[in-house]
């Protein structure tokens, strides 16, 4: 029995064999896209492979000492999730530079934490080396926290997400796992 994708003719076999070595050479040849920025330039460091992860932003302005945003960069959803197993599986044809995370916005101020806003999206570009929130920009490559006209408001470090988690559990009034209440 023959197949389109299996002929019985070697001649035809050959030919398909070509063609797909061809294109496989080709698209090789191809340009993978624009580099990102190395790993060791940027302060702030964000898997765009990992969509199941959390990533916490503490953000402090220039002239507050008593309060700071934090940014959750959350997981994506699951049909987010199962597309980007397409993005890890063509890495070696195209680079992924870029990515939207969900987003939500918590504060703190004076001891007492809020959350601002658990709409909008975060996108990180790993080529410019910035994350474009809402309402501000942050530098991968020195923290800086900017408005969207360009003024330098503080600087961002990324919180480790134990703490980042044991913070958002903390403003919820619900325990961490495993603690005893």
């Amino acid at each position: 029995m023959s197949s389109p994708f299996y002929p019985r003719q070697p001649a035809l076999r050959r030919a398909i064999l070509w063609v797909t070595l061809a294109s496989v050479l080709l698209l090789g040849a191809c340009s993978r896209g624009p580099e990102p920025l190395p790993a060791d330039q940027l302060r702030i460091r964000i898997n765009l492979l990992c969509t199941t992860c959390d990533d916490f932003l503490q953000c402090r302005a220039n002239a507050s000492t008593d309060g700071f945003t934090l940014y959750r960069l959350r997981e994506k959803s699951i049909w987010a999730q199962i597309a980007t197993i397409g993005d890890y599986l063509i890495q070696s044809l195209r680079r992924k530079t870029s990515d939207q995370r969900p987003l939500t916005v918590y504060a703190e101020q004076n001891g007492l934490r809020v959350v601002r806003s658990t709409t909008g999206a975060a996108r990180v570009d790993l080529v410019s080396g910035l994350i474009s929130l809402p309402d501000s920009l942050i530098d991968l490559r020195d923290g800086s926290w900017r408005s969207l006209q360009g003024e330098v408001l503080g600087g961002c470090v990324s919180m480790p997400r134990r703490e980042g988690y044991a913070w958002v559990r903390e403003l919820l009034g619900r325990p961490l796992p495993g603690a005893t209440p």
